[in-house]
């Protein structure tokens, strides 16, 4: 005799998710400020782990602007480490590559 049964095999809990807790910028620079494996992208925390390619095209990129820098004489430059918080609330990043105007830095 064979039978057909219908059943879930997923967990009750399975189809809920846990929202993850959001971080403020304050929050983010207390707990991870030094450490720069992370960013805080929208309020939620973000591992980032570059890869030896990705480190090797950044590196080019940071030598070839230097020295477009230095030919243009401007008070520009590249910060080995940064991050970066801009107008949107939540958020700080460490970019790979970026350009800073000494003169308009927000200190």
């Amino acid at each position: 005799m064979s039978h057909s049964f219908d059943f879930c095999m997923e967990a009750p809990d399975a189809m809920t998710q846990a929202v993850p807790k959001l971080l403020t910028f304050d929050n983010f620079i207390a707990r991870y400020g030094d450490d720069e494996r992370y960013e805080l992208i929208d309020g939620e925390l973000i591992d980032m782990e570059p890869t030896g390619p990705h480190e090797e095209v950044a590196a080019f990129l940071l030598r070839k602007v230097n020295v477009l820098i230095d030919q243009m004489g401007v008070r520009w430059f590249t910060p080995a480490r940064c991050l970066i918080k801009p107008l949107v609330v939540s958020t700080g990043f460490r970019p790979d590559v970026v350009v800073l105007d000494k003169t308009n830095l927000v200190l």
